[in-house]
């Protein structure tokens, strides 16, 4: 006899992303809420309780009542989640899914949402390590060049590098967001909060030349609506994993450990503190609105500050 199958939340699901959308959440968001509403129904609909806990709720078979879903059967996805991937995902997970059903509740689709009273999974301080100077000397040399590929390649690292921008934000961007006589890329950050990330001269420059070789790229002028970054071959936006991928395939070539985009985001919040940059200022950059950011950022060069400051203000050089 073939086991009931669990409760699909798969249309639930679907009309939450919708109303995510409605909100102008960003794309990367809606991404990170749909696969963890995704994750849970999978999980769900094939959930098998260890025979030894003979007081363990079985599958859900609706979503409310006696037979529904209930704290337990999220717990246990959880549980598995921190099993089979990391704290910082579990957490992630756990953000979007009280998301989820504090939506189900606003809906009237349930009374009360089965995570009402849950804590989410500890999550471990993870200093995320700056990237050295010497390495990012061998990532950009990698990138020398003219061709359409070398400059691109280079003004992208350029941005991540000079504006502290997340890897959608700088990604998911159109041409109008570009302002070269300003030096601004107008980001879209969390929460659906835009705002000016500043760059430099150099960066400027970058960009202009990578612009200049997408036009001969496409065979074309550019227009406003146009992706701000193109793939080589196809010729249309570059994604995420695009980024991802570049940026892997770099840091093979200049002979460095792997560097992932947002280690960018710290390398700039540790170059601006060790440079005695405004906290206030940077706050503004990064678009954070809690001043533990400011800690958590380039925490793992925080020693290198502080022997900085120190030769800077020694009492005993100053006697």
């Amino acid at each position: 006899m073939t086991a009931t199958r669990g409760y699909d939340i798969a249309p639930l699901a679907s009309s939450w992303v919708r109303a995510l959308r409605a909100r102008n959440l960003s794309e990367n968001t809606q991404r990170v809420y749909s696969r963890a509403a995704t994750g849970l129904r999978n999980y769900l609909l094939d959930y098998d309780p260890p025979a030894e806990d003979t007081e363990a709720r079985p599958r859900p078979t609706t979503l409310e009542g006696p037979t529904g879903l209930h704290r337990e059967h999220v717990e246990a996805y959880i549980n598995h989640m921190l099993k089979t991937t990391s704290p910082a995902t579990a957490h992630q997970y756990f953000r979007s899914l009280k998301t989820f059903f504090n939506w189900c509740v606003d809906e009237e689709e349930i009374d009360r949402s089965p995570m009402r009273t849950m804590k989410p999974p500890q999550l471990p301080e993870v200093e995320v390590p700056v990237i050295p100077e010497d390495s990012l000397k061998a990532l950009f040399a990698t990138c020398k060049g003219k061709g359409f590929q070398e400059r691109r390649d280079t003004a992208l690292l350029m941005m991540f590098l000079d504006t502290g921008g997340r890897l959608s934000e700088v990604t998911d961007r159109r041409q109008a967001a570009l302002d070269l006589d300003l030096m601004v890329l107008h980001v879209l950050g969390k929460g659906g909060r835009e705002r000016p990330a500043p760059f430099g001269r150099a960066t400027a420059l970058a960009m202009d030349r990578y612009l200049r070789a997408a036009g001969k790229h496409l065979g074309r002028d550019l227009e406003p609506t146009d992706p701000l970054w193109f793939g080589v071959k196809s010729k249309s936006s570059l994604t995420i994993w695009g980024v991802g991928t570049m940026i892997e395939r770099r840091c093979k070539e200049a002979g460095i450990p792997h560097i992932h985009p947002h280690q960018f985001r710290h390398t700039f919040a540790h170059l601006w503190k060790v440079n005695g940059g405004n906290e206030d200022a940077l706050m503004r950059i990064m678009g954070w609105r809690s001043r533990q950011m400011l800690s958590r950022y380039g925490a793992s060069a925080g020693e290198e500050r502080a022997r900085q400051q120190h030769r800077d203000l020694s009492p005993g050089d100053r006697l």
